[in-house]
């Protein structure tokens, strides 16, 4: 199960000075029906039709280890106001206002939750990364992280080329959130935020690049 050790003070400043809200504008996106927990039957097979806003398997791209999805430039011109995360173990790196805090907790077997957080401004998101060799998320990994098993309005979206789905969904910790799953190089890929951050997090989800 993903780790929110870093989010709980964020969550008590939250529901201290409410919650920052952004319109929201997908970008990259082609919104699918669907609605609540997803059914069991979300490990489709090679003669079956994923469910809607599952992550489905593509020709184009690798889930396995050792095969880059995309090459990224040795460096890469940063925005003003913000800063580079780049992970050579995890081989990604995005772009983060620089006024927030990134933390990193090893959950174990491969895994990692890295945290960015601004508690004064009542903002973040955090990346649990797992290995995962499958193509698609089955119904025991998504109960396994989301032991809540709400799943809302999924929508089909591309990080850096690579498939993946947008939905919301709640936590026990931070109550209705706005989640981006995705798998590449044999691992899955869990971008959570608070719902109200939606549209403020594909902003960052924008600077996502494989590396």
């Amino acid at each position: 199960m993903k780790s929110f050790a870093g989010w709980i003070a964020v969550a008590i400043v939250i529901l201290t000075l409410g919650y920052m809200v952004f319109i929201y504008s997908p970008v990259r996106t082609q919104s699918t029906e669907g609605t609540t927990t997803p059914p069991d039957a979300i490990l489709p097979t090679d003669t079956q039709t994923p469910a809607p806003g599952f992550l489905q398997p593509n020709d184009t791209q690798s889930n396995n280890a050792g095969s880059p999805q995309t090459t990224a430039p040795a460096s890469r011109v940063v925005p003003s106001g913000f800063k580079e995360y780049r992970s050579t173990k995890y081989r990604f790196s995005l772009f983060y206002p620089k006024n927030m805090k990134v933390s990193e907790f090893d959950e174990g077997g491969g895994a990692q939750s890295i945290t960015f957080e601004n508690a004064g401004d009542a903002i973040g998101f955090q990346i649990f990364i797992v290995p995962y060799k499958e193509h698609q998320v089955s119904s025991a990994r998504f109960s396994q992280d989301v032991p809540t098993g709400v799943m809302k309005e999924p929508t089909n979206v591309t990080v850096d080329g690579v498939f993946g789905t947008m939905f919301y969904s709640q936590s026990l910790t931070l109550g209705d959130t706005r989640e981006i799953w995705f798998i590449n190089n044999g691992y899955l890929y869990e971008v959570t935020t608070l719902k109200t951050l939606d549209s403020w997090l594909i902003e960052r989800m924008k600077t996502w690049m494989f590396i």
